[in-house]
């Protein structure tokens, strides 16, 4: 942030971005930090199964993307192997 940023903010008269501009929607995204931007694809995954929509693992079908996790400014993906077999049972 610039001064003439800072200034606007305090004096109450800073303009965000205009999230409608997919130019300065990706600008800010481009800026926000990791575990930021790892939280929004979280909060996504949580969305997608809620609706029953499981995310997998192109070369082995059976294990579905779980959630990903920053451990020492490295991103992980925990993915789980899942029994369909049982899910159809229930």
């Amino acid at each position: 942030m610039n001064r003439k940023q800072a200034r606007a903010i305090k004096h109450g008269k800073a303009k965000g971005p205009n999230l409608n501009d997919p130019r300065q929607a990706q600008e800010m995204l481009e800026n926000l930090p990791i575990a930021t931007l790892v939280a929004g694809i979280n909060n996504s995954l949580a969305i997608l199964q809620k609706r029953g929509i499981p995310i997998s693992d192109w070369d082995q079908k059976k294990r579905e993307l779980y959630r990903l996790k920053v451990f020492g400014g490295k991103v992980y993906f925990l993915a789980a192997e899942l029994d369909r077999s049982e899910q159809k049972n229930e």
